[in-house]
């Protein structure tokens, strides 16, 4: 069986500079070699992916349940339904991903990076499960966990790839 991916998750209260993280984080890690995925929780809004009078979406308004689209340079699948991160998860390691990156489900049980940007942001850290790290704008010291600031991309990314490194094959 091919081993799952290692999947990490980003944490944060709105405007944490989650998004930024990753976008600083994906490059660094792709250049190291790590094919990633990413999935971003859209908690509580009903994103639109599709411009309206777009041929995709009018596939979606005329009530198709899943619409694809194709070319020579990416592929996008859009389901009129919410997905559990679990089938997100595999459906991105289906899709060669060894790292898959989740920005946000806070209450899923895989590990995390706690993003900290205001100093009462750190009652989050009593709130989430499996906390492997700290990433704050400020001084923000944990004795049990790992803590970077924001602008230690490189170790951030570091800690990354040491975890990936250290995660048991899956069975």
């Amino acid at each position: 069986m091919d081993k799952q991916p290692c999947v990490l998750q980003i944490v944060g209260y709105s405007n944490s500079g989650k998004t930024t993280l990753l976008t600083k984080l994906i490059p660094l890690l792709e250049g190291a070699g790590l094919r990633v995925g990413v999935i971003k929780h859209d908690g509580g809004h009903d994103f639109e992916w599709d411009q309206p009078g777009k041929d995709t979406w009018r596939y979606r308004e005329a009530g198709a349940s899943i619409v694809a689209i194709t070319s020579r340079t990416k592929t996008a699948i859009v389901e009129q339904r919410p997905q559990e991160l679990a089938v997100l998860v595999q459906r991105l390691a289906a899709a060669g991903a060894n790292l898959v990156l989740v920005e946000g489900f806070k209450r899923e049980g895989y590990p995390k990076l706690v993003l900290l940007r205001r100093p009462e942001d750190a009652e989050l850290l009593r709130s989430v499960s499996n906390l492997v790290g700290v990433v704050s704008w400020g001084e923000q010291k944990q004795a049990e966990l790992p803590c970077f600031n924001v602008d230690d991309i490189d170790g951030i990314a570091r800690f990354v790839r040491e975890r990936i490194e250290e995660a048991p094959p899956t069975i």
